[in-house]
């Protein structure tokens, strides 16, 4: 089970940056955490830069085609630009860009196949530069309007509502690319990392190693974790990260507006949001594993549900409802009750949010009402501070605002970070480690082979040595128990515990029948093929092929192209001829039949046989029925206590 001490903390840490940082900078690369640090920062002080030379040209713009506006209307922002282009400031930041550019292509070969999220970077921060800069302006913009009310100069007033329309023009399609731009970058974000997710799910076969049925893993539900936490890693993530570095221009532009209405103002401000970000993320700790649990249990209802659907069947044969009713409600009953602890925690931090958001307008009327009723500053300058206190006040509040999604995030590190864990160690496990060892061979052979169980208390087969010539057909028996099913697994690849060495025939040659055979999602002559591709093969070799195995009457009653759920459609005795067929299809060297003919009647049974000898396959079968016997010339007897016996047919 997972640790129950959530905190945010080293260990937090780590995790967001092994699950986040590959998709801009590979880990394996030198100081790769300091070298993605150097490139963020990097690319703030060069989009800066690019602003820089922007606002002047900006101002070049203005001056050309309204002078009038520059020399009557807004005589300080023509200062404003006439202070800015220093030659100092023009050198560095014509240094910052050389630097910026010099600094990437150093480190392209790191990032070379990662260009697109870094474009996506720097054209969001220019957004988020432009967005910060528009803010900026109709805050003065505001100033000027309620000063030219208050003093009733009509003509300032239309001046700058006209300026003020003008600004809001340029500023929708700049807040709608800026945001499209945001929610893109999420999406591929997402896109990348659920394949590489995906991609390490499927290696070294670690779904099935963390299937619940087949180890005792304590990765719960890897389908939520790849489909849902995953999306809201990268949502949040880069939802919180810009609005960390929106913060900070914020507070950078607005902060420089404040203290010059109001000192006393500015550092209440900052005592103000730093005692409610303290209680913010002493809050955010409590919940956090109550969001952890409320993640898992809620997937464990939903996986009970499913698990209905998956075996409706089996349920209604054994008038089962009651035991399933009884077990549903109580994974439901068990999210509920940590619901009810959530509601309690939610309800508090509401109340905090709430006092903590609306008392913040005693402190601007306060300090700033006597500078007006004193004449020190004019109408509108109220109306700029209370702007510009709302805009710091919300910068510095990120932690405060968001204590709901940061907990659910930090839940969602965690979850990840221990799946992302585990495929890592699945990935690279210890190829030295005792475990059966495999070869490729034309034949199969066992080489002094020791299968055990999972945790190696139990030996089920012992130092088995069997060779198996081209065309032998190898039968295993014994009482239930004894392992056969897991040397049938160890052949295929599926159960390496233990030791020795399994020669065997390449996985491509190879095809697995168990009891209950694999009915993907897809089409009936997608059905046939697998795990070959459809376009292969034409609709009468398909066709010919249902017809050896007793299908034939499938093309007839179904369309081959429409998608259905074939394990419902099928009986288990059609499925079992449904996996002959694709035998004859994909025609492999070897077979391995897990009770792969159990649902047939002999007949029927005889004749798939019949199908394999034809086509000159070698095959291993485990089965009960006496009558499969003449179908193998070697007969493996698994005894009791990890023994074994070889008979000749």
């Amino acid at each position: 089970m997972p640790d129950n001490n959530f905190r945010f903390n080293k260990e937090l840490l780590n995790r967001f940056v092994n699950i986040a940082q590959p998709y801009f900078f590979p880990l394996a690369a030198p100081s790769s955490s300091l070298r993605l640090i150097l490139l963020l920062i990097s690319s703030v002080l060069f989009v800066m830069s690019v602003c820089y030379f922007g606002i002047i040209a900006i101002g070049w713009i203005l001056q050309y085609f309204y002078p009038i506006f520059m020399s009557d209307v807004a005589p300080n922002f023509k200062l404003y630009i006439e202070n800015l282009q220093s030659t100092k400031l023009s050198a560095l930041s014509i240094l910052t860009i050389l630097g910026s550019l010099l600094l990437f292509k150093y480190n392209y070969i790191y990032i070379k196949d990662k260009l697109r999220p870094w474009l996506l970077i720097v054209g969001i921060l220019i957004l988020l530069f432009c967005v910060t800069g528009l803010n900026v302006s109709l805050s003065y913009v505001f100033r000027f309007l309620d000063t030219s009310l208050n003093v009733r100069n009509e003509n300032a007033f239309w001046d700058f509502l006209w300026v003020y329309g003008f600004i809001v023009l340029i500023a929708l399609p700049v807040i709608s690319l800026y945001r499209y731009a945001r929610l893109k970058f999420g999406r591929y974000w997402r896109e990348w990392l659920t394949n590489d997710f995906i991609e390490r799910y499927f290696k070294n076969r670690a779904f099935y190693i963390l299937d619940s049925n087949a180890q005792n893993s304590d990765i719960d539900n890897p389908d939520q974790r790849i489909a849902e936490d995953i999306k809201n890693f990268t949502s949040v993530t880069l939802s919180f990260l810009i609005d960390i570095l929106q913060a900070i221009l914020t507070v950078t532009a607005f902060s420089a507006i404040l203290w010059s209405i109001s000192k006393t103002l500015t550092v209440g401000l900052l005592i103000y949001v730093g005692i409610g970000t303290w209680i913010a993320i002493y809050t955010g700790r409590k919940m956090i594993k109550i969001y952890y649990d409320q993640l898992r249990l809620e997937a464990d209802f939903r996986y009970g549900l499913v698990h209905v659907r998956d075996n409706s069947e089996s349920i209604a044969f054994y008038s089962g409802e009651k035991k399933e009713i009884r077990t549903i409600l109580n994974r439901l009953f068990k999210a509920l009750r940590n619901y009810d602890l959530w509601i309690i925690w939610q309800s508090i931090v509401d109340l905090f949010q709430f006092s903590y958001s609306n008392l913040m307008r005693f402190p601007v009327y306060l300090l700033v009402a006597p500078l007006y009723f004193s004449g020190e500053i004019d109408f509108g300058t109220i109306t700029q501070a209370w702007i510009a206190f709302f805009q710091v006040f919300g910068a510095l509040s990120i932690v405060t605002n968001q204590i709901e999604s940061i907990s659910a995030f930090s839940a969602s590190i965690f979850r990840l970070g221990n799946f992302d864990k585990t495929l890592n160690l699945i990935a690279n496990s210890n190829p030295d480690k005792e475990s059966i060892k495999y070869a490729q061979s034309n034949t199969l052979d066992f080489d002094n082979v020791t299968v055990k169980t999972p945790d190696n208390l139990r030996v089920l087969v012992k130092n088995l040595s069997l060779s198996l010539s081209k065309g032998d057909r190898l039968m295993i028996v014994g009482e239930s128990g004894v392992g056969k099913s897991s040397l049938l697994r160890s052949v295929a690849g599926l159960w390496d515990f233990g030791s020795g060495l399994i020669k065997k025939p390449n996985l491509i040659n190879t095809m697995f029948l168990p009891q209950q055979p694999y009915m993907l999602l897809g089409t009936l002559k997608e059905q046939i093929c697998y795990p070959s591709s459809k376009d292969d093969f034409e609709l009468e070799e398909l066709t010919s092929v249902l017809r050896e195995v007793g299908l034939a009457q499938l093309i007839k009653e179904h369309n081959v192209n429409e998608v259905k759920d074939w394990s419902r459609v099928l009986s288990v005795g059609e499925q079992q001829r449904m996996a002959f067929a694709r035998i004859l299809i994909n025609k492999p060297e070897f077979v391995i039949l897990d009770e792969g003919t159990s649902a047939l009647d002999t007949e029927n049974e005889k004749n798939l046989y019949k199908i394999l000898d034809e086509l000159n396959i070698s095959y291993i079968s485990v089965g009960h029925r006496k009558e499969i016997k003449q179908f193998h010339n070697l007969i493996l007897t698994i005894l009791p206590n990890g023994g074994y016996k070889v008979d000749k047919n």
